[in-house]
């Protein structure tokens, strides 16, 4: 979380053409979620009741990080969000019942019991295939694309006609993997809590899936490298000089 939430203050004002609108917002919020990180390794590695403190510490810094976030995103020029961002700005959203998961987890004289044990399941799944998993997928489809034009199509710009940037994958893949994902995330975390081995299974299919669309997509993108979609720029007959 510590590297999605310092790249995210580069890369979401980039890919949606705005700005971080608070510097101390951005700074609060790093540094209070170094401070969070050390103290409840600690506490956590001592099975120190103060761990529910640093935890708080943690839930305030990203609280404070999706103020400045959302701030960002209300303030961008590009209107339209791509699915990427979409795929990112839901990531990020999945923190709300994350940190309230991680809050009961770090509760003092918690039961430790097999409803726990199942929660504690829940919870780090959540944060790797939900969170972090999800924000990454997000990224890649926003960087991926940029960089294969970068290396493919930048130097016949003004000589042949070359695709976007939208043109080098499909967003109904996107969209179908959107919603895979979050299906099958849905899923499998109310089955992990459950303790349902079935709904795992199905869940984890539908995962499956949505990760499919994405290797599909990266497979289109990364196909501009070998078989370039560039075609020649239309001549206006008003530019061809008459006979003399």
């Amino acid at each position: 979380m510590m590297l999605i939430v310092g790249v995210s203050y580069k890369l979401i004002p980039m890919f949606t053409l705005s700005e971080v609108q608070s510097r101390r917002r951005a700074i609060y919020s790093v540094g209070l979620l170094n401070l969070g990180l050390a103290g409840s390794f600690v506490t956590i590695l001592l099975h120190s009741r103060w761990k529910i403190a640093f935890a708080c510490l943690v839930i305030a810094a990203l609280t404070i990080y999706g103020v400045e976030l959302s701030a960002i995103v209300r303030a961008r020029k590009r209107r339209p969000l791509d699915w990427g961002i979409k795929y990112f700005l839901t990531a990020t959203a999945l923190l709300l019942p994350l940190s309230a998961t991680a809050g009961i987890l770090a509760w003092p004289g918690l039961p430790m019991n097999s409803f726990t044990n199942q929660l504690e399941n829940m919870y780090g799944f959540l944060g790797f295939i939900g969170a972090v998993s999800l924000a990454i997928i997000g990224m890649l489809y926003q960087i991926i694309p940029f960089l294969v034009w970068f290396a493919r199509y930048s130097r016949e710009i003004g000589r042949a006609k070359v695709p976007s940037l939208a043109d080098m994958y499909s967003p109904r893949l996107q969209a179908a993997g959107y919603w895979l994902y979050l299906a099958g995330l849905t899923l499998t975390c109310a089955a992990t809590a459950l303790a349902s081995e079935a709904g795992v299974r199905v869940g984890c299919i539908l995962l499956a899936g949505s990760l499919a669309t994405v290797a599909a997509n990266v497979a289109r993108m990364l196909a501009h490298l070998y078989r370039p979609n560039i075609k020649p720029l239309a001549v206006r007959l008003s530019t061809i000089p008459a006979p003399i």
